[in-house]
């Protein structure tokens, strides 16, 4: 049970034996509190949040991207996972661009991607999976960035371009859906109705109408945003209530109202350090109700009381981590009576606070910023972050989504959320009710920590992949009755790097993530005299399979609705002049990893007896040994029938006796030469490329520098006074850039903190 669960009993308004009461209460409590127990097997989840340096790319630039992985239930940096799985995949076809490993360290991942120039223009999504955070049958799939490419740069204004109406158009259908307060309405109780409406693509739209009783207008209603509202009535027994849309052709939708016993739950205030509920219900017996509140799978307050007309229950909430919550009334039999989504402690957030900073710089000029990290009461917290700087133009305004509404909103429903960044916001005056009402207007279902997902996750919950790859010795020929175990060596392309593990008597061994780290590329060789087929399993082909069979819907915070302040001129970008790609081709047989050369010298010369005689002949047997034959080269090679009758110097030979031979060794292909030499290569983690910037206290100042990402750091740690500094150089680049700083401190706090100047 969870260290913070507060556990209270009220009464109600009616008069009645107390020790009774708190008996038959507390029996009720404990039965909500083990009903918790199935999100016991969801402690150990983790959720990936991914970025990239930009949102815009042209063709032939280097992506750099970071990762935060944290446990799904208490958003802290997750030391469980040790491998990242990434993807870049079309969005239309599917089609795997990239797919490589990287380290994880203690929650923190970061690396590159190269996007060729060949690669097509369009939007692809660059994907995360790792152990504990990916199962089979997974609905939903929220651990992805989309990655918009481009070929010419004058193509980036469509991503400035999208300003629209949210207003519907003449006779454009709309979708209308009523949720009311508590999941129902009850005749004779005041209550509160959400609405949402959006249009064929699932975007939200401003509509107004009017709430009518018997065909008769009762109260206006209108959306407050992004298509969503809501109003309050008190609906009477015998009476039927509908909406009517205006401008919106037959559009009347009846709300339904339970005119017999029901109960209602209404949040009344939802305050920094409490939550007050009215709970009223109307021809009912005197019951024992619970309302339990759980945040993420993490019980956190059960009340106990009985219900006759109605109570006022008030939940402490301090100390209550912030985050989507789920408040639920249960009858004794733990039957749902009412429920509701509702957010905790809004403003409750990491600060980044980004001083030193001046409006405008010069171009290559030296810029240095220091951070400051600090919680909600304005004290100095240690936090992990990321930094970007990069060109504007480079952003997609769609693409809102950032550390804090990606953790605490976009992943908790199983839901598309338009514009989530709106509702964390201060300058959004509004985002507290519009934050409800868009909780509201989602059904408990689709929380992610709901008891239907739960459920439903408790029988397809399987896990996909491991932070190990398995690989298998098996032997070729008769198998061996005596088995035993082998040695294995791990080494990459120079030796500089050598580890030994083990298989089983079975033929199983493990690669673990301290092994993955001996290369990009590396090598495993058994030692045995028989011989083994050695084979490794590809994780992503595991992914491959599971998406095959269940294809999950990408769920991503987007702003889709974007008015354009100023047009772009696209006629002075400076990146027209891309370095184009310089391939070297080398003359003569290569191989992939330098050392296939080094195996290729060796079976060259192994078990190979010929030579060039002193006299210059191809195996004279006249001069019986010599130099090593040079490939290529044409020699004069005595027949074998003659060879024997030869024994020295001089000898006699006709045309007959000989022939002339243009040398050549044995070629091998890489699969033959791993063969003979009992090895395979398999793939490792991707890193060794790192993010750096030109010094211009030491660089030449004259060379071109067309650079549209100033500065990108996937982890600064600020100090225990939560200060870190950075500093930089601006390129050639006269433009408005833009920093987002983003982060995560020790006991879970998410912030971001965007920042601009100019170039000129």
């Amino acid at each position: 049970m969870n260290q913070r669960l507060r556990i209270c009993f009220i009464t109600g308004f009616i008069c009645m034996n107390i020790a009774s009461f708190a008996q038959s209460s507390h029996h009720l409590v404990e039965r909500l509190e083990q009903s918790m127990d199935v999100y016991a097997q969801r402690q150990n989840e983790t959720s990936v949040y991914l970025r990239c340096n930009k949102d815009v790319y042209i063709a032939g630039e280097d992506l750099w991207f970071s990762s935060f992985v944290l446990n799904a239930q208490h958003l802290l940096l997750s030391g469980l996972d040790s491998i990242l799985y990434l993807q870049l995949v079309h969005e239309e076809n599917d089609s795997v661009i990239w797919k490589e490993m990287y380290p994880i360290n203690q929650g923190v991942a970061s690396g590159h991607v190269f996007l060729p120039h060949t690669l097509e223009e369009g939007t692809y999504l660059l994907k995360a999976y790792t152990a504990h955070s990916y199962y089979a049958a997974q609905p939903y799939f929220y651990a992805f960035t989309p990655v918009q490419v481009v070929k010419d740069p004058r193509a980036i204004k469509r991503y400035w371009h999208l300003a629209q109406s949210i207003s519907p158009g003449k006779g454009e259908p709309v979708r209308f859906d009523i949720f009311p307060e508590g999941g129902s309405l009850v005749a004779g109780l005041p209550g509160v109705v959400g609405f949402r409406a959006v249009n064929k693509d699932g975007l939200p739209v401003n509509i107004s109408g009017v709430l009518l009783k018997n065909d008769q207008p009762l109260l206006d209603i209108q959306t407050a945003h992004a298509g969503m509202g809501s109003f309050r009535f008190q609906p009477e027994a015998g009476a039927e209530y509908t909406v009517k849309l205006n401008n919106v052709k037959d559009s009347l939708y009846r709300i339904p109202v339970n005119s017999g016993a029901g109960v209602t739950m209404h949040l009344q205030n939802n305050d920094r350090d409490s939550l007050v509920f009215k709970v009223a219900a109307v021809q009912m017996q005197p019951k024992r109700v619970a309302l339990r509140l759980q945040v993420r799978g993490v019980l956190q307050f059960i009340v106990a009381g009985l219900l006759r007309d109605s109570l006022i229950i008030k939940i402490p909430t301090t100390g209550i981590p912030p985050g989507v919550a789920e408040a639920t009334l249960f009858d004794e039999q733990l039957r749902p009576l009412a429920d509701r989504l509702l957010f905790l402690h809004q403003d409750n957030r990491l600060n980044i606070q980004v001083s030193q900073l001046k409006e405008w710089y010069g171009p290559l000029e030296k810029v240095s910023l220091k951070i400051r990290t600090t919680d909600g009461q304005g004290h100095p917290v240690p936090a992990v972050l990321s930094l970007r700087i990069v060109d504007g133009l480079f952003i997609d305004r769609r693409n809102v989504q950032d550390i804090t509404n990606y953790f605490q909103l976009s992943t908790q429903l199983e839901d598309s959320i338009y514009d989530p960044a709106y509702y964390f916001d201060t300058a959004n005056k509004d985002r507290r009710s519009a934050l409800d009402a868009m909780l509201m207007t989602r059904e408990k279902e689709r929380y992610n920590w709901s008891g239907h997902s739960m459920s439903r996750d408790t029988l397809k919950h399987r896990y996909v992949l491991s932070d190990s790859i398995k690989g298998t010795l098996s032997p070729i020929g008769r198998p061996q009755k005596d088995k035993q175990p082998l040695m294995l060596m791990l080494f990459n392309h120079n030796k500089s790097l050598v580890r030994f593990t083990g298989a089983d008597k079975n033929g199983v061994f493990y690669i673990t993530p301290e092994q993955l780290h001996t290369g990009r590329r590396f090598f495993i060789k058994y030692f045995a005299e028989s011989e083994y087929n050695m084979q490794v399993t590809d994780p992503f082909d595991a992914i491959k399979a599971v998406e095959r069979e269940v294809r999950p819907v990408h769920l991503s915070g987007e702003k889709s609705i974007v008015v354009d302040t100023a047009p772009l001129d696209t006629s002075r970008l400076q990146y027209g002049n891309m370095l184009r790609e310089v391939v070297v081709q080398a003359a003569g047989r290569g191989y992939g990893d330098r050392y296939f050369g080094y195996l290729d010298s060796i079976a060259k010369f192994e078990g190979n007896t010929d030579y060039v005689g002193q006299c210059g002949w191809l195996n004279c047997p006249a001069c019986g040994s010599g130099k090593k034959p040079v490939e290529g080269v044409t020699y004069s090679e005595l027949v074998e029938s003659k060879r024997s009758q030869v024994s020295s110097h001089p000898f006699s030979f006709t045309a007959a006796d000989m022939r002339k031979v243009t040398y050549h060794y044995p070629k091998y292909t890489e699969e033959e030469l791993l063969k003979k030499f009992k090895m395979i290569m398999v793939k490792g983690f991707y890193e060794d490329r790192v993010f750096s910037g030109p010094d211009y206290d030491k660089a030449d100042r004259s060379v071109a520098d067309t650079r549209n990402t100033l500065y990108w750091n996937p982890v600064i740690i600020t100090d225990g006074n939560g200060e870190a500094s950075v500093s930089f150089f601006t390129s050639g680049i006269r433009s408005a850039f833009t920093g987002i700083a983003e982060g995560v401190s020790g006991n879970g706090s998410l912030g971001t903190a965007t920042f601009g100047f100019s170039v000129r």
